[in-house]
């Protein structure tokens, strides 16, 4: 289910511009229906064919835009953005888990494929927004992992890293662009449902409520942060992890 901003509410997002990445599937696909759903326009990124969450945005009532583009080519990701006329939330979603493997095991490869999508790719998704943000102020969120916070649950090491730095960039870039009227948040889930995790291991009584999440319980988090009514917060990376981390 999807809406439960409304549009016409302290939530509400009507006239508002949003872009999401890594939205074809999972948790930013659902994020982009949550924000569509609050009356946001959305512009959906991914590397692959965005056009099925473009479709179904749409089937619902709302807009939508997608482009194919890899969150690691900084003029790719400028290129997409280069139509908006403004923008007022940022929500980076784009990341691959990469292999479990120990530190001993683990390749230059497999280090550069994962830290590219998820610390790079999202270093240059902000700096490709930032210039429309800066117009008129507006929100980023990052979603990041509870693996960033606790060292994991079954991720590899270089995942763990690359969630913790993406927690790191939430809090910089919150304490340097107040200035601008900006304001940056994180959401860190526990382990979801979704295809990233499908088949490697995650069992629903890691966490106390005894399941894993559903993407659009991650997605209602982060709608709500990059919405008006998360006004008063900036720099803070919110737990969404069923109790698995508390405090």
């Amino acid at each position: 289910m999807t809406g439960v901003l409304a549009a016409g509410g302290a939530a509400g997002m009507r006239g508002h511009q949003a872009v999401v990445t890594g939205a074809a599937r999972g948790i930013g696909a659902h994020i982009a229906r949550e924000l569509a759903a609050a009356g946001a326009a959305v512009t959906v990124l991914d590397v692959n064919d965005p056009a099925g969450t473009v479709e179904a945005i749409r089937a619902e009532g709302g807009t939508a835009a997608g482009h194919a583009v890899d969150v690691t080519d900084l003029a790719a990701v400028r290129a997409a953005l280069s139509g908006l006329p403004a923008l007022d939330a940022l929500v980076t979603s784009a990341a691959v888990y990469g292999d479990t493997v120990s530190l001993d095991d683990l390749d230059e490869s497999e280090v550069d494929h994962v830290l590219g999508v998820n610390v790079k790719g999202t270093l240059w998704t902000v700096k490709a927004a930032l210039p429309l943000l800066r117009r008129q102020g507006g929100r980023v969120v990052c979603i990041g992992s509870v693996a960033g916070k606790v060292g994991g649950v079954l991720a590899g090491p270089h995942y763990v890293a690359s969630k913790g730095a993406v927690h790191a960039m939430v809090k910089w870039l919150a304490k340097t662009e107040a200035a601008n009227g900006i304001a940056a948040n994180g959401v860190a889930p526990g382990v979801v449902d979704t295809e990233m995790v499908a088949g490697r291991g995650y069992r629903p009584d890691y966490c106390p409520l005894g399941r894993l999440a559903r993407p659009e319980e991650i997605a209602r988090v982060a709608a709500f942060l990059a919405s008006p009514a998360a006004s008063y917060m900036t720099g803070a990376v919110v737990d969404v992890n069923g109790g698995y981390a508390m405090g």
